[in-house]
């Protein structure tokens, strides 16, 4: 596609431009040219929130029961797969491992870990049309808390059923990769020195010339 130039704005100005937030009294300079881009366009998209429950089983001492749960760590194993099964239909698969520490009544603390996968269908209006991908992702995924939901007491063991809640959002969008035209105010500048956090030895910043002047 053909540049075209805007008038009263030059290469100087284009040059001026600063990234970030327009003046909220004069607004954004007019761009500098109409430039064509190859970008994934998003026709459709929703969210989903939700609080899945993951059950963990100890058998525990009668004698020194669970008396806290700490949910300290959750991270995603494999997915999240998304596919679309039918017009109008999406499924999302993911498998995360959920990890928590038990502590019992004389102190001392034990570790457990568990799989968990979950399997979702959602209705995505535009899934299936011609043209459109799907894409899914996950980024939030938190162990809200974990608790001791129930005891039961089987001749010499205490069955102990832990429960971690698992905060979980997932996203979709239906995208076209396409060409569009939009207004720019031609390339980004280059970007400042990156601030270094330097060890612990000195800066070196040698005297030029090396050799002091002699006297004759």
């Amino acid at each position: 596609m053909k540049h075209v130039k805007k008038g009263g704005f030059g290469n100087d100005q284009v040059a001026d431009v600063q990234i970030g937030q327009c003046d909220p009294i004069y607004g954004c300079p007019p761009p500098a040219e109409i430039v064509c881009i190859l970008v994934d366009k998003v026709y459709d998209e929703c969210k989903n929130v939700q609080v899945d429950e993951v059950e963990f089983s100890y058998e525990a001492c009668p004698e020194n029961p669970v008396v806290d749960v700490l949910c300290y760590k959750v991270e995603i194993v494999d997915g999240p797969v998304c596919e679309v099964i039918a017009n109008g239909r999406v499924r999302v698969t993911v498998t995360y491992r959920v990890k928590i520490k038990l502590i019992f009544e004389d102190g001392s603390t034990q570790k457990l870990s568990e799989e968990n996968t979950v399997i979702k269908t959602f209705n995505v209006a535009r899934a299936g049309e011609p043209g459109l991908f799907l894409y899914c992702d996950i980024p939030f995924l938190e162990c809200l808390q974990a608790f001791v939901q129930r005891e039961e007491l089987d001749y010499e063991v205490l069955r102990t059923t832990i429960i971690a809640c698992i905060g979980k959002y997932t996203l979709l969008k239906l995208l076209a990769t396409v060409q569009l035209a939009v207004p720019a105010y031609g390339f980004c500048p280059e970007p400042p020195d990156c601030d270094e956090v330097l060890g612990e030895c000195p800066d070196f910043n040698p005297e030029w010339p090396p050799y002091p002047i002699q006297d004759r």
